[in-house]
């Protein structure tokens, strides 16, 4: 294990709901390249305040999930093509004290659905990761709708139709194929590592590899 000092880079998330996924992965990663950097997860719904934070931390870089993926884009230094063109960010390095912002949300929905013959998608939600979802699906030219909150219960007035869940909440049907992209869930997980491989390569300029 790499022991904390000066030298050492700070990284990590933001979120009204902080999880344990990225600790893990990016720690591990870490441990693994034998990179002098550490990972942590924190409580954030006060964007301006966190940018603060992570400025006077003097943080390398760090992630963002709701409610602040649009709601940092007026507080950045510059923007990725990728993430200007989405209109959400999920990632911001720190380089010369300017602040740049990238969406890898849509590289990991863009990976996950890539092999998969779908359509049309219905997306459930329209935050920062359901606008990511939108660019993802026009990348891989799969038609897609947009559910808004309200005509959620009633999904299953159609039947043998893919609904993306981009929303906190749980969502149910009987008729129909729900893609739960929550980031406990084992479709959410498997696309919360997709993109997080590519925040990796953002952080460190290094390829993951599995194996």
């Amino acid at each position: 294990m790499i022991a904390i000092n000066k030298d050492t880079k700070l990284y990590g998330s933001f979120s009204e709901a902080p999880g344990n996924n990225g600790c893990v992965f990016f720690n591990t990663a870490f441990e693994k390249y034998n990179i002098n950097a550490i990972y942590k997860s924190f409580y954030s719904n006060d964007i301006k305040s966190t940018i603060q934070s992570v400025k006077h931390l003097q943080f390398s870089g760090f992630a963002l999930s709701r409610p602040n993926k649009v709601s940092v884009i007026e507080l950045l230094d510059e923007l990725d093509t990728h993430a200007e063109k989405i209109g959400a960010v999920n990632t911001v390095l720190i380089r010369d004290n300017k602040l740049i912002g990238y969406n890898t949300d849509w590289i990991g929905v863009y990976e996950f659905l890539k092999n998969k013959s779908i359509n049309h998608i219905n997306i459930i939600g329209m935050g920062g990761f359901g606008k990511a979802i939108m660019y993802s699906l026009s990348k891989l030219n799969i038609n897609f709708s947009i559910v808004s909150r309200n005509d959620i219960p009633n999904i299953d007035d159609v039947d043998n139709q893919y609904f993306i869940n981009a929303t906190p909440i749980e969502i149910n049907s009987i008729k129909n194929k729900i893609i739960d992209l929550r980031p406990h869930t084992e479709d959410g997980k498997i696309v919360s590592k997709l993109q997080a491989i590519h925040q990796f390569k953002l952080y460190t300029n290094i390829d993951y590899e599995n194996a």
